[in-house]
């Protein structure tokens, strides 16, 4: 994408009071109000809530598992099937069905679904694990990795789930067409509402705001439905796009420096297609087909984008032959002799230590995943969780990330400079990969914002896949 140079690279959200608005004829004196606390949704008004919803606990992999195949049904049939999710309490997979589709529909979301637990490997966050390697040298020759032993098969029994399929007002396609609108609509108070995702078990949309009004809530009922939207208020919340490992050596690790058109990034996770190096970084860190460098290496042109998906006034695009958004993604093909390697940085800013990458996590993220981060300024940050996934987020200069994840975590923040980075977990002392990092901020109760994309929609929009170590 054509790239203008970045003329903020760090921007808030401004939260300033509304008072002493203009009314316009005919306006009264209610619509302009500020909304500033709990409203219950009315015949003419979305709700809005102010408490943040506690994160729940990961799910176990195999559920959360068979929830990916839920969905996936979902995706097929988007008309008449409802968002699935898991009910905390019994474990068991909620499908449901839109009201008025025929029998056929129930009987395909509740099929059973098996689940092999031999393929799941999503890791965990404990970053105190065996694995960590120090003591890179500078243009070490190529390696060979030894072929590890094949463990000897074992017999393993699927577990079955048996999804519940209730009736449901709205289907994934209703849920989604708000979802992928409002944040550009024409709603009074546009500028204030900064995400949105599907909340599937309230079968609705929640829209995030940084402020509202009474104008705003009267306008998205009235649009999309009082009981189709729902909206979060948190006051003084902020998305910065962080556009900052210190002095890598070929071949390159992820989670280390990288310089590029639009400052400096990170890189995220090697990568390899047809046997050449590349590696991921952030789209809105690059345009297409523009140069990249390394510190140690000055001015040198170590490689060149060949993928990019961000444009730099809209956001994301759709990539070629792919009829979906794939977040904030570049890719970096290495020049010459230049390699890179299934390695990854972790430990802090400045750390030597590395893991070797094991592959890419087994399934999507899901609400209440941990997970670390890895970046150039801030070093390897851990106790993420995530907040919301298959998220839309407008940044504030108007640029929109789309089919993201947004993550929460208390204590130190990712920083700009970090973006292009890793987030992952830890299995077996080897790097899992989860994703690309795009942004980070503040929610308005102090914690740390973090906006990323899905490691795995890179695989399936883009040659190759990610390296090994």
């Amino acid at each position: 994408m054509n790239r203008h140079k970045r003329r903020i690279l760090t921007r808030v959200i401004a939260v300033a009071s509304l008072a002493a608005a203009v009314l316009t004829a005919g306006q009264s004196a209610v619509a302009s109000t500020d909304v500033t606390g709990d409203r219950p949704a009315t015949a003419t008004a979305v709700e809005v809530f102010t408490a943040a919803p506690a994160l729940p606990d990961q799910l176990a992999d195999d559920v959360a598992q068979a929830l990916e195949a839920a969905e996936a049904r979902a995706e097929a049939d988007p008309a008449d099937l409802a968002p699935p999710y898991v009910d905390r309490t019994t474990g068991r997979i909620v499908a449901g069905v839109r009201t008025g589709a025929d029998s056929t529909k129930t009987a395909y979301a509740a099929g059973s679904i098996g689940v092999d637990p031999s393929t799941v490997d999503n890791g965990n966050d404990d970053a105190n694990q065996d694995g960590l390697e120090t003591g890179k040298t500078e243009e070490p020759a190529s390696e060979t990795a030894a072929a590890e032993p094949e463990a000897a098969q074992a017999v393993v029994i699927p577990k079955i789930f048996y999804p519940s399929t209730p009736k449901a007002k709205y289907s994934l396609a209703d849920l989604d067409a708000v979802k992928d609108t409002v944040l550009e609509s024409d709603v009074p108070g546009v500028q204030n509402l900064y995400a949105a995702s599907v909340d599937a078990e309230r079968n609705r949309v929640v829209v995030r705001a940084s402020a509202l009004t009474e104008e705003t809530r009267t306008a998205l009922a009235s649009k999309y439905g009082a009981d189709k939207v729902a909206v979060h208020l948190a006051p003084n919340t902020f998305v910065q796009k962080q556009v900052s490992r210190d002095n890598d050596a070929n071949p390159f690790f992820g989670g280390s420096t990288t310089n590029t058109n639009a400052g400096t990034c990170t890189v995220g996770f090697s990568w390899t297609h047809e046997g050449e190096s590349y590696f991921l970084t952030a789209g809105h860190c690059t345009s297409a087909n523009s140069d990249v460098r390394m510190p140690r290496y000055g001015t040198q042109k170590v490689g060149k984008v060949v993928k990019d998906n961000w444009n730099n006034t809209t956001g994301s695009t759709k990539m070629s032959g792919v009829s979906y958004y794939s977040g904030d993604l570049a890719l970096v093909k290495m020049n010459g002799s230049r390699k890179t390697a299934g390695k990854m940085y972790v430990g802090g800013p400045n750390s030597s230590s590395y893991r070797k990458v094991k592959g890419v996590a087994s399934r999507a993220p899901n609400k209440g995943d941990k997970y670390c981060t890895g970046g150039t300024t801030k070093g390897e940050l851990c106790g993420w969780k995530v907040w919301d996934a298959k998220t839309n987020i407008r940044y504030v200069d108007g640029e929109m990330a789309r089919n993201v994840t947004l993550g929460k975590k208390g204590g130190t923040c990712t920083a700009r400079g970090d973006s292009g980075g890793p987030a992952y977990t830890v299995s077996g002392g080897k790097i899992v990969a989860k994703g690309i990092l795009s942004a980070g901020g503040n929610f308005n109760d102090g914690d740390c914002m973090d906006v990323f994309t899905d490691i795995r929609l890179a695989e399936k929009a883009m040659p190759g896949i990610v390296m090994k170590g």
